[in-house]
């Protein structure tokens, strides 16, 4: 089967760059694309930004450079014309693109033209929610709207999201949750350090993280995230209130190999968002043997697997956060419990079988 993955600002993680806007939906569509690779299909990206003689893993399709074209027309053209161009190109059996945006609906409109199936792969619980979804403007919102309705099947990542889908929308999804690759390292030392991934927006509440840090000036606390180009002010008000505190390390925006050793040494990843899908960072974290600390839960796990704490308010979150770091032990045995809980259910082999299968019954559907 001829799969072509559409995730436009991936280039950056291949080339394990700092630079561009890449976050947890690049870092999926990259372990998903060796997933299915190593599962037998034959893979390809569409893609932005691919600058010539440069090259990916897997045969990409270059849609459009960002920096190209008059503004308000340029979504027209290049974006539109030159995301069709290369969504032909691919010439796929089936298409599969994650994230919320106007790419989705220009990906289903492309599909149902050409009576191919699409796949869109929900990357947050707002994904459902027309008021809350994280889309900028009209246009875009009612384009991924329309497409999310109109694809051949929805993968969601929960059993909440799975709920919203068949309450807002009449769909019935298939539930996989989001891979992690493994490694074959065991536990490295940890450093004591407490540590925060994400984009730098308002809805993952950062500020949260460095409120928890002053508590603690004991502690070493790492912030790594970039600023958003839709959020600038907020990313930057954020590294320097950052920067005043003496036991935080804003990292800005690094490369993914750089954010795994950060966890590998952590003794706590902390989640402040006000929504989530299935964070790559509680896998990335859980992976190296790192608990988590979060406000919102995936699925029961993180209680009902023992992997770390669901607090109810800040306060809280610093009592858990004494309650762990302050105890080798316990830390070490939530640690042993999440990696192994990785390796039942959430290794890339395991994900990626349970989407060939579900884009085989598409297909069979299409012929």
């Amino acid at each position: 089967m001829k799969v072509c993955i559409i995730s436009l600002n991936v280039v950056p993680y291949f080339h394990n760059s700092s630079g561009g806007q890449f976050g947890g939906a690049e870092v999926q569509a990259a372990v998903l694309a060796k997933a299915f690779s190593s599962a037998g299909a034959d893979v390809s990206l569409v893609v932005a930004d691919l600058e010539e003689g440069r090259s990916l893993p897997f045969p990409s399709h270059n849609a459009f450079y960002v920096r190209d074209g008059l503004p308000v027309l340029r979504f027209l053209h290049p974006r539109t014309t030159g995301l069709l161009d290369a969504l032909d190109r691919a010439g796929a059996d089936l298409y599969f693109q994650h994230c919320a945006g106007w790419v989705t609906g220009m990906t289903a409109w492309f599909c149902k033209r050409r009576a191919k199936p699409f796949v869109y792969f929900a990357g947050s619980d707002t994904d459902f929610s027309y008021r809350e979804v994280i889309i900028e403007n009209l246009r875009d919102k009612l384009l991924y709207f329309w497409g999310v309705k109109n694809a051949a099947g929805i993968v969601v990542q929960n059993d909440n999201q799975a709920s919203l889908c068949r309450a807002r929308l009449d769909r019935e999804p298939k539930v996989i949750p989001t891979a992690v690759e493994l490694d074959e390292a065991g536990e490295t030392g940890k450093n004591g350090s407490i540590v925060w991934v994400g984009a730098l927006r308002a809805v993952k509440r950062p500020e949260m993280f460095l409120e928890l840090a002053r508590r603690m000036p004991e502690r070493h606390f790492v912030l790594m995230g970039g600023i958003l180009s839709t959020e600038p002010s907020f990313g930057k008000e954020i590294l320097v209130e950052a920067e005043r505190l003496p036991n935080v390390t804003a990292t800005g925006r690094i490369p993914t190999s750089a954010v795994a050793e950060y966890l590998a040494k952590a003794v706590l990843l902390v989640n402040t968002s006000r929504f989530e899908g299935f964070p790559n960072a509680f896998l990335e974290a859980w992976a190296r043997y790192t608990p988590v600390l979060s406000f919102v839960d995936v699925d029961g796990l993180i209680a009902g697997e023992r992997v770390g704490f669901v607090c109810d308010d800040l306060e809280d979150m610093a009592v858990r956060t004494v309650s762990i770091a302050g105890d080798e032990n316990t830390r070490r045995e939530m640690g042993q419990r999440a990696r192994r809980l990785i390796e039942a259910r959430f290794a890339a082999p395991v994900a990626a079988r349970a989407h060939m299968d579900h884009f085989e019954s598409l297909t069979r559907g299409q012929r």
